[in-house]
Protein backbone atom coordinates (compact mmCIF):
# COMPACT_ATOMS: atom_id res chain seq x y z
CA UNK A 1 0.00 0.00 0.00
CA UNK A 2 1.63 3.24 -1.40
CA UNK A 3 2.00 5.92 1.85
CA UNK A 4 1.23 9.59 1.34
CA UNK A 5 3.82 12.35 1.89
CA UNK A 6 2.84 13.93 4.40
CA UNK A 7 1.45 13.16 7.53
CA UNK A 8 -1.35 10.23 8.62
CA UNK A 9 -3.94 10.54 11.90
CA UNK A 10 -4.40 7.00 13.23
CA UNK A 11 -7.62 5.83 15.14
CA UNK A 12 -5.45 4.34 17.53
CA UNK A 13 -1.97 5.77 18.95
CA UNK A 14 -0.42 9.00 18.18
CA UNK A 15 -0.44 11.75 15.59
CA UNK A 16 1.86 9.88 12.70
CA UNK A 17 4.36 12.79 10.87
CA UNK A 18 5.93 10.94 7.38
CA UNK A 19 8.49 13.24 6.12
CA UNK A 20 11.00 10.05 4.92
CA UNK A 21 12.86 10.98 1.51
CA UNK A 22 11.52 14.76 1.17
CA UNK A 23 14.07 17.43 0.78
CA UNK A 24 15.36 19.10 4.14
CA UNK A 25 13.06 22.37 3.56
CA UNK A 26 10.23 20.90 2.78
CA UNK A 27 10.59 17.76 5.64
CA UNK A 28 10.99 20.86 8.48
CA UNK A 29 7.94 22.83 6.99
CA UNK A 30 5.71 19.51 7.58
CA UNK A 31 7.50 18.75 11.09
CA UNK A 32 6.67 22.47 11.98
CA UNK A 33 3.19 22.69 10.73
CA UNK A 34 1.86 19.45 12.17
CA UNK A 35 3.81 19.52 15.50
CA UNK A 36 2.17 23.01 16.21
CA UNK A 37 -0.94 21.82 14.91
CA UNK A 38 -1.23 18.44 17.28
CA UNK A 39 -0.02 21.09 20.28
CA UNK A 40 -3.12 23.38 19.46
CA UNK A 41 -5.66 20.39 19.49
CA UNK A 42 -3.99 18.94 22.71
CA UNK A 43 -2.52 15.91 21.71
CA UNK A 44 0.11 14.22 23.58
CA UNK A 45 2.12 11.82 21.24
CA UNK A 46 3.37 12.43 18.06
CA UNK A 47 5.61 10.34 15.86
CA UNK A 48 7.96 11.52 13.26
CA UNK A 49 8.82 8.85 10.60
CA UNK A 50 12.02 9.91 8.80
CA UNK A 51 13.64 6.98 8.02
CA UNK A 52 17.30 6.09 8.50
CA UNK A 53 19.19 6.95 5.68
CA UNK A 54 22.24 9.42 6.34
CA UNK A 55 20.64 10.92 9.42
CA UNK A 56 19.85 14.30 8.14
CA UNK A 57 16.23 14.30 8.53
CA UNK A 58 16.94 12.36 12.30
CA UNK A 59 19.02 15.52 13.34
CA UNK A 60 16.92 18.27 12.14
CA UNK A 61 14.01 16.31 13.81
CA UNK A 62 16.23 16.37 16.88
CA UNK A 63 16.98 19.77 16.71
CA UNK A 64 13.57 20.77 16.20
CA UNK A 65 12.51 19.16 19.26
CA UNK A 66 15.45 20.77 21.23
CA UNK A 67 14.54 23.88 20.13
CA UNK A 68 11.24 23.97 21.30
CA UNK A 69 11.04 23.58 25.26
CA UNK A 70 6.95 21.78 25.16
CA UNK A 71 8.47 18.91 23.46
CA UNK A 72 10.41 16.12 24.79
CA UNK A 73 11.82 12.73 22.81
CA UNK A 74 10.46 9.67 24.72
CA UNK A 75 13.05 7.06 25.52
CA UNK A 76 12.74 3.15 25.63
CA UNK A 77 15.37 2.70 28.31
CA UNK A 78 17.94 0.67 26.39
CA UNK A 79 15.03 -1.93 25.18
CA UNK A 80 15.17 -0.68 21.59
CA UNK A 81 11.54 -1.24 21.15
CA UNK A 82 11.00 1.43 18.73
CA UNK A 83 11.70 1.78 15.06
CA UNK A 84 15.38 3.12 14.52
CA UNK A 85 13.78 5.09 11.57
CA UNK A 86 11.09 7.16 13.45
CA UNK A 87 11.24 9.20 16.97
CA UNK A 88 8.59 9.45 19.54
CA UNK A 89 7.72 12.87 20.80
CA UNK A 90 5.85 14.08 23.49
CA UNK A 91 4.13 17.14 23.87
CA UNK A 92 4.11 18.48 27.32
CA UNK A 93 2.17 21.53 28.65
CA UNK A 94 4.06 25.28 27.78
CA UNK A 95 5.28 27.36 29.60
CA UNK A 96 3.82 31.02 30.46
CA UNK A 97 6.84 32.61 28.21
CA UNK A 98 5.99 29.70 25.41
CA UNK A 99 2.32 30.71 25.72
CA UNK A 100 3.12 34.52 25.10
CA UNK A 101 5.39 33.84 22.21
CA UNK A 102 2.76 31.85 20.40
CA UNK A 103 -0.56 33.43 21.59
CA UNK A 104 0.87 37.17 20.00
Amino acid sequence: MPRDKGSGRNQKGPRTIYIRKMRFEEAYRILDKEIQEAFLKGETLVEVIHGIGEGVLRKMTEDYIRNHSYLKVLEDAGLNIGNPGSTLIEIMGPSAEDLKKYLK
